[in-house]
């Protein structure tokens, strides 16, 4: 079965391209979404980390430019590669879950969400034993500032996890407010080194 991922660089999706090649489904195709205004349906990690991320999965990544409103462009984006199925790596969002599932309808594709209504805080705490190497990128005040630029690990872990819980935020950053960069993990070729200029601070 080939399928493509809906593809930013966070940890949701480098983890889902991790489970479909241990389900030992053929990745083809990386898929990122870009916008000129803000779209639930974009990807939110600098298109330049999103890029490197993808050359160190080692798989092409085709980019186009999202709508807040219309699956349409996606539509027209996924219509000519040759894929059985779309993944994505939705946990809760139930808008995103439901725009997808009309696309694939449209496609006659299949939709495989790995991570639907997993676990967040169970989901990082696998990767992290699994060997994912994440990076925290804030986009909010709502989580201390020391944690920007800070790297996850088995000892700082929990208090991270802790922390989203006492603060009411997803620990996967599907609340948007932080990108959980993986910098290197099993399938990834080299570890990523991420210039402080792709790092900014920014709102939501």
């Amino acid at each position: 079965m080939r399928v493509a991922i809906l593809f930013s660089g966070n940890a949701a999706s480098v983890y889902c391209h991790h489970l479909i090649r241990e389900a030992g489904l053929d990745v083809a195709y990386l898929v990122t979404a870009r916008a000129h205004l803000p779209s639930r349906m974009k990807q939110s990690l600098d298109p330049d980390l999103t890029r490197l991320s993808a050359r160190s999965l080692e798989i092409p990544l085709m980019e186009f430019v999202a709508d807040e409103v219309d699956t349409s462009p996606l539509i027209e984006a996924l219509a000519g590669l040759e894929i059985d199925g779309l993944c994505d790596g939705a946990i809760r969002s139930n808008h995103r879950r439901n725009r997808l599932v009309e696309v694939c309808q449209k496609l006659k594709i299949q939709l495989l969400l790995p991570l639907w209504h997993k676990d967040p805080a169970e989901i990082l705490t696998n990767m992290i034993e699994e060997g994912f190497v994440i990076m925290i990128k804030l986009k909010s005040d709502r989580l201390d500032g020391g944690w920007h630029s800070r790297v996850l690990d088995g000892e700082n872990r929990d208090e991270f996890i802790q922390v989203c819980d006492e603060n009411g935020i997803d620990p996967m950053g599907e609340s948007k407010e932080f990108d959980p960069i993986v910098l290197a993990g099993p399938s990834m070729r080299d570890r990523m080194k991420v210039s402080p200029s792709l790092l900014p601070r920014q709102s939501p």
